[in-house]
């Protein structure tokens, strides 16, 4: 180990080797630094580890705000690939999600429905279509966060005429977790009802599936 000293008149750097240091303890204030180093080895290691243990753990600063991605979706007409952005304006915590849990309680997907109608908490453009987000939730989870980005979703005439079971299946969900680094994966739930139990954690309940998965998912800010 070297250390760059400085010496008189002109200023020019010299190394300063570690004999040096020792010896400048030594004459100053009476110690052998080599001698208590050895000694007290055991105390030194212990005072490292416990400084080390009470460090925090590594979490993402801050939830992200714009997320892009790749979304895979099955249908009908087979599989597609298309660019999907997600931008967050609001974030609900899950603390603030347990108001959501007595609306559920109460009145059940519909009424959360109604609750949420008019938000417009971030946008999600898929492809070339751009919708409003009523609610997004991001909740700490491991070194990252897990994210939802919900939407009240299009019903479809027969749905509203002949009151299928899918309407009690109201939302669409995009549901994705993200490491230190913001990369992750995730789902798309087209048809899909919550569950959020009392402590505000949220489950998403799908009516025929999951519909589609998010690849090379990044945060962009």
């Amino acid at each position: 180990m070297f250390c760059i000293g400085w010496t008189r008149p002109h200023f020019s750097p010299r190394f300063i080797y570690p004999s040096e240091v020792e010896r400048v303890y030594e004459l100053k204030f009476g110690i052998d630094l080599e001698n208590w180093m050895r000694k007290n080895q055991l105390i030194i290691l212990s005072v490292l580890f416990v400084i080390v243990a009470t460090l925090p753990p590594v979490f993402a600063d801050e939830p992200g705000r714009e997320f892009t991605a790749t979304a895979v979706v099955r249908g009908s007409q087979g599989t597609r690939r298309m660019p999907v952005t997600f931008i967050a304006n609001r974030f609900t915590s899950v603390e603030q999600a347990k108001h959501l849990a007595e609306v559920l309680e109460q009145g059940g997907q519909q009424a959360l429905l109604s609750a949420l109608s008019g938000r417009n908490d971030g946008r999600l453009r898929l492809g070339a279509l751009e919708m409003p987000i009523a609610l997004v939730v991001a909740e700490p989870q491991g070194k990252g966060y897990r994210y939802l980005f919900l939407t009240a979703r299009r019903m479809q005439v027969e749905e509203t005429t002949f009151g299928e079971e899918s309407l009690d299946y109201p939302f669409g969900i995009a549901e994705f977790e993200t490491d230190t680094f913001g990369r992750g994966e995730g789902s798309l739930h087209v048809a899909a009802a919550l569950r959020i139990d009392a402590d505000g954690h949220i489950e998403i309940e799908d009516y025929d599936g999951v519909d589609g998965s998010f690849e090379d998912l990044q945060k962009v800010r």
